[in-house]
Formats: structure tokens, C-alpha cells, sequence
């Protein structure tokens, strides 16, 4: 072995120290089994005991070893901590002589150490086994690899351990890829065996070979029909694709044939939801809870859902059910004070928000506490409790302004509220929120030029903000001739957010100005199913009108009137047609 000049001075130092002093040296290092004090024994007659176990060269090889990795010299230290894993047969000391000989990059004195392992202690054979899978894919010895992957899974005695020892070995390579067929050999030695498929599988995707990871896949539901785990990670990787069909096809199909399996279900009603498929996205949660009833998950999923599509007393059940098996949800007392408020229950959801006492929602209980007020027509006292409210951050300080702004509107005072957000944007300028809160009180008033101004400065802070799009867009379509101009910032918009219920009743109305009906009623349609509002219904309603489908369209304006039926847009447009 080759020493430097300042390991060569620390070597003699090393010479003078006592075997006392190097072994408490040892000892404080952690990698010395530590003796049993039987009843009677002192202390000093203990450490005597110790002492005697060890020799001189044993002690100074570990200790040089120690030092030299502490100075970074990794080779040294990697040499010298091997000679002491040899010398003491210690198995904490070969692990870590195994782990400095990797880093050094010595693999084969860690292939060494890996058979040493096995050899001190018997039960330790999976891990020693696994040790030396690292080290021969280090020295790329493809056949003595796979002969290691045969041994290994002939010695796992659970199988379920296999993709965990694929994903620390061979997945964590710089190229995975390397070692696809070795796996893809393995899989096909045991060809009975799962969790060898699946472990194929989850190596080919890892790889980037998706047709191999599907097809290794396939087997392996084949073998274990039902399989979860790998119906996740089909999933999982079919999403990352662009092709929603598959995706939804393959889900549909499995959960059609095994409806109990909870996760995968759950995976796929929170992508539909992700889709804005709402109706669908509530309808995988609701046959969820039909296996699952207390899953938290899936009932805050199932509530929220049914919230946004107006389905309250659905919503209401969904969170009193979650209340009553999870007391402690403080959350979902904030989704049940807004339904009860929504229903006109407004003192029971005053109470039920003043129940919660987590310091972590004492924010949000304040915003609810607010916007409850403002729906019982109690304006005054909303806006002086949203006024004594204290933030404690700039976010903190746009809601509030946010929610008094809201207030204001709902009370018939959009100037108050105009004026608000411009102080508002003056304390805090260019701020997004405030800004499109902005935008949405002139676009009310009537005042384009400046409803434009603001959304236009908020695309080009944000030029990804899908909702700047389609406000302009809808007002451009809503309130001039410029429908060119708006049908192309509102398909921006979707292009941003596919699905937005929003913004595909922006593009049935753009249609409907430029005189498109069919297509129209077909986006309108869309939107409506998606989230039933009042607004929404107004458009839907005046377009079948315009169809000749009168009774639909006083159908789907009563609809509207049931969950809004104070909404501006929805009154202005029955009163248009006579209803």
C-alpha cells in the first residue's frame, strides 16, 4: 500500500498511542460490539475484558482507516478498513470497509468483502448477496450479475422484496438500460414468478422502453390477476403519456373487473378530476366509498365535488359522514360551514365555524366567518369583521382584500368595490389576484378599456394564466364585435386549462355572437354538465331558445335559478325573452 507523506506522519503518530486509548478510540467509532456488564462487574474490569479481544494491528488498522476517510483520502481508507474487516470479522466493520471500497472505486476488493459478509454471519446472506450485486454491476460482469439475481431471488424468502433490491441495484445505475435484458433473462428464468415480471416491468420503464415495461407487465397480471401494485404502475406510466384515452380505457377496465381495488380507483377519480371531468371524477369516489365508506381520501374528494356541482345536500352527507369517523377534521368543517351557508343556514354554519379551534385555520375560519355574513344579506358586519382581521403575510392581506371587494360586489356596491382594489393594487402593485379581481368589477361595469388594461398587464406577468385569457376573451365577445379576437384568447385559455368548465361556456358564447348555434349548444351543453351554474344556464337557455327549444331553454333556466337565482346575468336574460 502506498501512503502520502501526511498519512505516513500520521501512521507514526498512531505508534504511540496507547491499546487503551485506541481502543475508546474504537469504541466512540461504533463499530465494536459492545460486551455485556454481568451483575458484579466493574466498569474497569469490563474494559480489560475488551481489550484482550483485540490486537494492536486490528485497532491501528481501523483507526487509520477512520482518519484517512475523515482527510478524504478514500483509497487509503478504503485499504486500511478492509484489513480490519479481515482482522475482526466484525460485521458493522465490513459494511463499512464494503461502502469505502465502492467509493473509492476498489470493487473488487468490495466484491471481496460482500463474500466475507456471508461468511461471518449466515443469516446475513440476502444482504451480502445484494452487496455484491452492487459490486458486480460496478465491474459490468453481465454474467455474474445475472447468475446473482438467480441466487438472490432463490434466497428472498418473501418475493415481494425483489423490485426493492431491482430499484437499489440496477435502477439506481446510470444507464438502466445496461441491464434490461439481464432482468428481462431473469424474469424469463422464472417464468412463474410475479414479482420477477414485475420487476422487469418497473426496470423497462425506468429504461424509457414502454412497450417492454407493458408487455413485462402484462405477465406479471397474468401470473397475479388483480395484481394492484402493478395495475398502479401501468397507470402511473400510461399518465405520463399524451394519450388520455388509453389511460382511461385501461382503468375503466380493470376497475370494471376488480371494483374493490380502492387505490388504483382513487388514482383514477383524482386524474378525471385533474381533467375537469367532474361528473366522472365524482362518480369513481362515490363507488369508492361503496368498498371503502370511511376513507378519507375519497370522502373529501366525493364532498368537494359534489360542492362544486351544486349538489349540496350530497356534499353536506359526504362531510358529516367524515366528521362523524374523523372528529378531529377541522378542514372539513370549513367545507361544511360554506354548504350550510349555500343552503341558508347560515347560524348553524356560524356555529359550526366557531367550533374550530386549530390554530392552523384561524385565517380561513375568519374568511368563511365573512363571506357567511355577507350570504345572510348581514353586509355591514361582514365587511367590519374582515376589517379586524390581522394578517400575518402579503397572501394574507389579498384575501382579506379579496373577500371585502367580494362582499361589496354582492352587495350592489361595484364602485366601493372598484375603489378597494385600486388602493388595494396601490399598496400591493401588479399583484395577479388583485389585478383579475380588478378586471372582473370593470368587465361588470361596463368599462372594457380598462377591464382590458388589467388583462392584458396580468397575461404579460403571467403569460400562462389561463383565466386572464378567457376573462378578456369572454368580454370581448360579450360586450363587442371583436369575436375574432376573442374566440382566439379564449382557445388559448382551453389550450391552458382543457376541460374548464369556465371557459368552455366562454367559447360556446364567442360561438353563439358569431352566430355558430349548433356549436354553440354543443360547448354550452359541455360546460353545463360539467358545473351547473346560473350564468352557465343563462347561455345554455338563450341559445336553445334561439334553436326553437323553448321549453328546454325555460328548463335550463329554471336549473340556474335553483342554484343562483339572484344571478345578474341569469335575471337579465329570462327577463329578455319574457320569463
Amino acid at each position: 500500500m502506498v501512503i502520502d507523506r501526511e498519512n505516513t506522519l500520521f501512521v507514526n503518530n498512531l505508534r504511540g498511542f496507547s491499546a487503551f486509548g485506541l481502543l475508546v478510540c474504537l469504541m466512540l467509532g461504533g463499530c465494536v460490539t459492545s460486551v455485556n456488564n454481568p451483575a458484579g462487574v466493574a466498569h474497569a474490569e469490563q474494559e480489560k475484558l475488551v481489550v484482550a479481544g483485540l490486537s494492536e494491528e486490528l485497532i491501528y488498522e481501523y483507526l487509520l482507516g477512520d482518519i484517512a476517510a475523515r482527510r478524504g483520502n478514500s483509497s487509503t481508507a478504503a485499504a486500511a478498513m478492509a484489513r480490519a474487516a479481515e482482522l475482526s470479522s466484525n460485521l458493522q466493520i465490513t459494511l463499512r470497509a464494503f461502502s469505502m471500497s465502492m467509493e473509492s472505486g476498489d470493487y473488487e476488493q468490495a466484491l471481496e468483502l460482500s463474500e466475507l459478509l456471508e461468511s461471518i454471519d449466515s443469516d446475513q446472506q440476502e444482504h451480502a448477496l445484494a452487496l455484491r450485486l452492487q459490486a458486480l454491476i460496478a465491474l459490468d460482469r453481465e454474467e455474474e450479475v445475472f447468475t446473482a439475481l438467480i441466487t438472490l431471488i432463490d434466497a428472498l424468502p418473501d418475493q415481494s422484496e425483489l423490485p426493492q433490491y431491482i430499484a437499489q441495484t440496477l435502477g439506481r445505475t446510470a444507464d438502466p438500460g445496461r441491464w434490461l435484458a439481464v432482468t428481462e433473462r431473469v424474469a424469463a428464468h422464472f417464468n412463474g414468478n410475479a414479482w420477477a415480471q414485475l420487476s422487469a416491468g418497473w426496470l423497462a420503464y425506468r429504461a424509457g422502453q414502454t412497450d417492454r415495461a407493458q408487455a413485462a407487465l402484462d405477465r406479471a397480471l397474468i401470473l397475479k390477476p388483480g395484481w394492484e401494485e402493478v395495475a398502479l404502475l401501468k397507470f402511473s406510466h400510461l399518465r405520463e403519456g399524451s394519450d388520455n384515452e388509453a389511460v382511461a380505457a385501461f382503468a375503466e377496465d380493470f376497475l370494471a373487473r376488480y371494483p374493490d381495488r380502492v387505490r388504483l380507483r382513487l388514482a383514477y377519480g383524482r386524474l378525471l378530476a385533474e381533467w375537469n371531468d367532474n361528473v366522472s371524477a365524482l362518480e369513481q369516489f362515490e363507488k369508492l366509498l361503496a368498498h371503502d365508506p370511511q376513507n378519507l381520501d375519497a370522502l373529501y374528494a366525493a364532498g368537494i365535488l359534489s360542492q362544486g356541482l351544486v349538489l349540496w345536500d350530497e356534499a353536506k352527507s359526504h362531510f358529516e359522514v367524515l366528521l362523524e369517523h374523523y372528529p378531529q377534521e377541522d378542514r372539513a368543517r370549513l367545507y361544511l360551514g360554506q354548504i350550510l351557508s349555500e343552503q341558508g343556514e347560515h347560524d348553524e354554519a356560524l356555529d359550526l365555524l366557531r367550533e374550530i379551534a386549530a390554530a392552523d385555520y384561524y385565517f380561513d375560519v375568519q374568511m368563511r366567518i365573512g363571506f357567511v355574513l355577507s350570504d345572510a344579506g348581514r353586509h355591514t358586519e361582514a365587511l367590519e369583521h374582515l376589517a379586524d382581521v390581522t394578517p400575518k403575510s402579503q397572501d394574507e392581506q389579498v384575501r382579506i382584500y379579496l373577500a371585502r371587494e367580494q362582499v361589496l360586489r354582492d352587495s350592489g356596491q361595484p364602485e366601493a368595490a372598484l375603489e378597494l382594489l385600486s388602493a388595494a393594487l396601490i399598496d400591493i402593485p401588479d399583484h395577479p389576484d388583485l389585478l383579475y379581481a380588478r378586471g372582473l368589477v370593470t368587465a361588470i361595469m361596463d368599462r372594457v378599456e380598462e377591464h382590458e388594461r388589467d388583462m392584458r398587464r396580468l397575461i404579460e406577468i403571467d403569460p400562462d394564466n389561463a383565466h386572464a385569457y378567457n376573462a378578456l376573451g369572454y368580454t370581448l365577445a360579450d360586450k363587442t364585435d371583436r369575436l375574432g379576437e376573442a374566440l382566439e384568447l379564449i382557445e388559448k385559455a382551453l389550450s391552458l386549462l382543457p376541460g374548464d368548465p369556465f371557459i368552455l361556456d366562454s367559447l360556446g358564447w364567442v360561438h353563439f355572437r358569431r352566430g355558430d348555434l349548433d356549436l354553440a349548444l354543443e360547448y354550452l351543453q359541455l360546460a353545463m354538465d360539467q358545473r351547473p351554474d346560473a350564468e352557465i344556464a343563462a347561455h345554455l337557455g338563450e341559445v336553445l331558445w334561439q334553436l326553437g327549444n323553448k321549453e328546454q331553454a325555460i328548463a335550463a333556466w329554471q336549473d340556474g335559478s335553483q342554484t343562483d337565482p339572484d344571478n345578474p346575468v341569469l335575471k337579465d336574460t329570462m327577463r329578455k325573452y319574457g320569463q
